[in-house]
């Protein structure tokens, strides 16, 4: 006697043992890495995709392929043990020259996964000098309860090229029907019985309906080719399952079962770690409207620079029997950390070395060291990849890292009280890393969703749950045993708090500023009126015959108020707030009609002083300057008490403060002295214990240094005689700037690279065309056309516009020389043509500049003044008379650029020449700094001036002289 097989048994190890569809995928990848492929794809065609009339679903690689006998001898052979024997290949043409790897199929029945994604198949496979191979079959055939496998028939065929596919599908598909001749089985049973013929009918049905559009037969001839020596192995499914069909769906109904696929297929080699090989998985959708690659949809995966990013960085080894050694980040301190788990050590639990590297991010922003940037960014990918992920030699384990994978049980334990179970599984990402050699009895389940529940996998998730329990006990609880943690996360909050109370007070004072612009008019005017009022009140009772003090009173109080209103009357400007130009001009002009307004009433208010004098008696002009002298006493009081009331605040909740952190270093160090001292039972002990204390005492005062003391030395530091809050908001302001220039900095550098290239680009697009219009020039037919001449005439404008601008590229490799200051005003006509025309520009040169010469690079002189009528002409737009106006005074050895555009205000006459300022929208403010800059380094130097004697037109005025010995 002997076994017999019926079909159906391959249909439950192979479709009945895959979970879900990413475990199909994967261990079809597994076996194309296993075949020494680089490149692992899964793609999806869509049905109207180039003209496509059926959905494809392809999982392909480029690996070494199959020969007729290959397929014969290993793939229809199921259960192969060539992978689960581990023997490493050998380097040669079997391992397609590569370094040789380590198997990650295991069973030999990975490659029935393909039965999981659709019906029916083919498979396109080509070995180096073997002939391509074609194998077509539909799995649901296995589904038939009462055939054999000796009944089954696997039709294969070879062939030279894929020229010869339709022809040899056609043969497939005939000799796979062959399998529905038999009516009954070698026990006599009728093979396809009542229930199961609507199953037969359909595989028929489909199999003669089944095409290789021309698409597809493109996507396989390009497959073959792009690999390094034409081979590779191709799965083709003709129906994908709705599951397939549905990733190519962007709306937010699948949207769940396109995150889990992502997510588990994401990863397939271990990107936490530098490996020995690189390996490219892409899971493309080719849609009627759009083609992306499904992995990358929701953004990238971790890579090992992550790790950098995290809060609290995890690295170290489990050891198999309950240790752990290791290290751990919190922030930027870095300590060593030792654990052993008191669990019954015995050999059956000996799981061996598995070391685990693992980043945690915080919450909230408040409590990370990151930027807001970085925050962010790895918020975003924690959320959408976070796990603790479990690699076997470098390939994912499923479902580990999945979001419901939580196998250690962290959410469940932090569900219960999140103060003493620091950590969560959503906010983790990292990986344990296994290996067959290392970890032989950590198995995976015949299904492939997860480990073997043995007891070599107890043994290791006892010991991972209470390392965790543990760590967070000693640094990460409420009530943690060491402070470390918790000290540099308070800090870090105190300082995000600081920053945004900063942040806060900063609007809060913009808004203010802001306000206080608007209704200074308003407020200015009411004063000024009143004022005035009060005055013309004052000067009639003074009037009077016989005027007493007590009927003037009231007015001299409420002018006394004035007065000192009248300094509040100026918006103050925020000691961190930076005002924008447009109300700096405003506040300029405040000030202005201020002074002019003091200017007015002050001779008005001192000459009713003089009245009141004369009318009132010494006694009561002593009454009113007694009052007078007590409203300053009590104004200057309010004030005083007010911030010493603040600052009596503030160093109480400081001394509370350091009282507390001072209390938790304290017990650190004395919670566990008892103990020790009873521990001690021996000589050798004591030298032990002394250098843990020791240890402990040096950690414990690197803490106080780090976060206690700096207060201290802070307070110590500070000085009436120093304006803290002025110097931090210089600095503030001075950071704003640095960074705002670094910003335009490189968006300068990026706009020169760019225009570096577009030049190189133009001048080989501009040869070309030049060649192609005298070509066309020489057919009489062509260039008597009107429309050609236009185009000739408009293409020799843009020449002459580009050979205009070139030598301003150039200047770095030109030399002095002598320019002729009337060729200077030519160049300028010809390069600002076109808006002097628009604009009706008067452009004009005195004679004196027109005999005037320069000895200087000429493309330094021709940008400076490019740049100079450019600005004149932009500012000009808006005025009536527009005139630009070149002169040289021989006397001062000066040019005078002269416009009768927009004034420069005089509190701006040296700010236009700052980089990076501008009062142009969208201005960069780069033209006048590279040219005092440049004129700087030829012995000269520009300014703009609003005196009458220069700016005789009224608008913008630049002076050119010199700053060296010489002749401008």
């Amino acid at each position: 006697m002997q076994f017999r097989t019926k079909a159906r048994a391959v249909d439950l190890l192979g479709k009945g043992q895959i979970a879900d569809l990413p475990t199909a995928i994967t261990e079809l990848w597994k076996n194309g890495y296993d075949a020494y492929a680089d490149n692992l794809n899964a793609e999806l065609f869509k049905k109207g995709y180039q003209g496509l009339e059926s959905d494809y679903f392809v999982i392909a690689d480029d690996g070494k392929g199959m020969s007729s006998s290959d397929i014969l001898d290993k793939w229809l052979v199921l259960g192969t043990d060539s992978k689960s024997r581990a023997e490493m290949d050998v380097e040669g043409e079997d391992t397609l020259w590569k370094l040789p790897r380590v198997k990650a199929g295991e069973k030999g029945i990975g490659r029935l996964s393909i039965a999981f994604v659709g019906n029916p198949m083919l498979m396109l496979t080509k070995k180096m000098g073997y002939p391509l191979q074609a194998v077509y079959f539909d799995w649901r055939l296995l589904e038939n309860y009462n055939l054999f496998l000796d009944d089954v028939i696997i039709p294969t065929r070879g062939m030279d090229d894929l020229e010869e596919l339709p022809r040899v599908f056609r043969t497939l598909k005939d000799e796979f029907l062959k399998n529905f001749d038999k009516e009954f089985n070698l026990d006599g049973q009728p093979v396809w019985e009542n229930n199961q013929r609507e199953l037969r009918d359909q595989i028929i049905n489909e199999t003669n309906k089944t095409l290789v559009e021309e698409p597809i037969l493109d996507f396989a001839v390009k497959w073959f080719e792009k690999s390094k020596y034409n081979t590779g192995t191709i799965f083709l499914t003709f129906n994908p399952i709705d599951q397939i069909i549905d990733l190519s769906q962007t709306d937010d109904d699948g949207l769940e079962d396109r995150k889990f696929v992502i997510s588990s297929l994401t990863g397939f080699v271990n990107p936490f770690k530098e490996v020995g090989f690189r390996i490219n998985s892409t899971f493309l959708i080719n849609a009627e409207q759009e083609s992306f690659d499904l992995l990358n949809s929701r953004g990238n995966f971790f890579t090992k620079s992550d790790f950098d990013l995290a809060d609290v960085y995890i690295q170290g080894e489990f050891d198999g029997n309950g240790t752990f050694q290791g290290s751990i980040r919190m922030y930027d301190e870095v300590v060593e950390y030792s654990y052993t788990n008191p669990r019954k050590k015995d050999r059956r639990g000996f799981y061996g070395k598995i070391p685990i590297e693992l980043g945690y991010s915080q919450g909230e922003e408040k409590s990370s060291a990151l930027t807001v940037n970085q925050f962010v960014a790895l918020k975003s990918k924690v959320a959408e990849y976070g796990g603790l992920y479990i690699f076997r030699d470098d390939f994912r384990v499923l479902p580990y890292g999945r979001e419901n994978a939580d196998f250690l049980g962290f959410e469940q334990r932090r569900s219960r009280r999140a103060g003493t179970f620091y950590f969560s599984y959503r906010r983790m990402y990292g990986y344990l890393d296994v290996t067959r050699e290392r970890n032989p009895n950590l198995k995976d389940k015949s299904s492939r969703e997860g480990l073997i529940n043995n007891a070599q996998y107890r043994a290791f998730t006892s010991d991972a749950i209470n390392f965790f329990v543990t760590l967070a006990q000693d640094y990460f609880a409420t009530e943690a045993k060491q402070s470390l943690f918790l000290d540099k996360k308070k800090e870090i909050n105190d300082e995000h708090e600081a920053l945004k109370a900063d942040k806060a007070r900063e609007k809060a004072e913009k808004i203010a500023f802001t306000k206080s612009l608007n209704e200074y008019p308003k407020k200015l005017e009411e004063h000024q009126n009143r004022y005035e009022r009060l005055l013309n009140e004052l000067e009639n009772k003074l009037a009077s015959i016989g005027v007493t003090y007590s009927e003037v009173e009231q007015i001299l109080d409420e002018l006394q108020k004035l007065d000192l209103d009248l300094k509040n009357l100026i918006p103050k400007v925020p000691k961190r707030y930076k005002p924008t130009e447009t109300q700096k001009e405003r506040l300029y002009k405040f000030e202005d009609r201020l002074n002019n307004y003091i200017n007015i009433v002050t001779p008005k208010r001192e000459s009713v002083n003089r009245k009141a004098q004369d009318k009132l008696e010494i006694r009561d002009l002593k009454i009113d300057f007694t009052k007078r002298y007590n409203s300053y006493i009590s104004s200057l009081e309010k004030e005083l008490t007010v911030n010493q009331v603040a600052l009596e605040n503030k160093v109480d909740d400081l001394i509370k403060e350091y009282r507390e952190r001072s209390r938790r270093l304290i017990n650190a160090l004395t919670e566990n002295k008892e103990s020790i001292i009873n521990e001690i039972l021996v000589k050798d002990q004591v030298l032990l214990f002394s250098s843990e204390v020791k240890n402990l005492y040096s950690s414990l005062l690197g803490q106080a240094q780090a976060t206690l003391f700096p207060l201290v030395e802070h307070i110590n530091r500070l000085s009436f005689d120093i304006n803290e809050e002025q110097v931090q908001g210089a600095y503030k302001a001075q950071y704003d700037q640095m960074k705002y220039q670094w910003e335009q900095t490189r968006d300068t550098a990026q706009l020169g690279i760019a225009v570096e290239i577009i030049d190189h680009e133009f001048n080989q697009l501009y040869a070309k065309i030049n060649n192609q219009l005298r070509i066309l020039a020489d057919y009489n037919d062509i260039s008597s056309i009107k429309e050609f001449v236009f185009l000739e005439k408009n293409f020799k404008q843009l020449e002459d516009k580009y050979a205009l601008l070139s030598p301003l590229y150039r200047i770095s490799g030109a030399l002095n020389k002598e320019v002729e200051c009337y060729a200077i005003y030519n160049y300028l006509l010809e390069f600002f043509e076109n808006q002097i025309s628009e604009y009706d520009i008067s452009f004009d040169i005195t004679e004196s500049f027109k005999k005037h010469i320069i000895y200087i690079k000429e493309p330094v002189i021709h940008t400076v003044f490019i740049n100079v009528v450019n600005n004149a002409i932009y500012w000009m737009r808006n005025k009536e008379r527009r005139v630009i106006r070149l002169d040289y005074i021989a006397e001062t050895k000066e040019i005078v650029i002269a416009n009768s555009g927009e004034k420069i205000p005089d509190y701006r006459l040296d700010k236009i020449f700052e980089l990076f300022y501008s009062q142009r929208p969208n201005g960069r403010g780069i033209g006048l700094y590279l040219s005092k800059q440049s004129l700087n380094e030829a012995g000269l130097d520009i300014y703009a001036t609003n005196e009458k004697k220069y700016n005789y037109l009224g608008g913008a005025c630049f002076i050119i002289n010199q700053i060296n010995i010489g002749d401008v």
